[in-house]
């Protein structure tokens, strides 16, 4: 239980960086947005998209457990949204794909139905087909 309640307020506190992070992008300050992003790869999962991003999802799966998967595919969601914006269009592929990836995995594992993830999931099919 400890955990989990520690597992919300990371999760709390995430959303509060990818908003902050999101209202910067949109306000034209991409770079400010990625860096932000990046503060958060390394305190969360002591690593750098760029590297992360590269990991076949079965790697990513026995390195980090289902809560930072969690977290992982939705810091590169944010980051491929930014970089979209920031019209780095393979970046911002690699990133959704990668996120895409990593919720559809977390959907067999995890054997429940999650709505706010499928909404996720749907948003990044939507972007990559654009």
């Amino acid at each position: 239980m400890i955990r989990k309640d520690y597992f919300l307020k990371v999760l709390q506190q995430l959303t509060q960086v990818i908003a902050r992070a999101l209202k910067l992008s949109h306000s034209g300050d991409a770079k400010a947005a990625l860096e932000l992003l990046d503060g958060q790869y390394q305190k969360q999962l002591q690593e750098q998209s760029e590297i992360l991003v590269k990991y076949p999802v079965e790697v990513l799966a026995q390195r980090y457990d289902e809560g930072q998967l969690t977290l992982l595919a939705d810091l590169l969601t944010a980051e491929g949204e930014i970089l979209m914006s920031a019209t780095e269009a393979e970046a911002a592929r690699a990133r959704l794909s990668k996120a895409l990836s990593l919720y559809q995995h977390l959907n067999q594992v995890q054997q429940v139905y999650d709505f706010e993830r499928e909404g996720k999931m749907q948003q990044i099919r939507a972007w990559l087909e654009a």
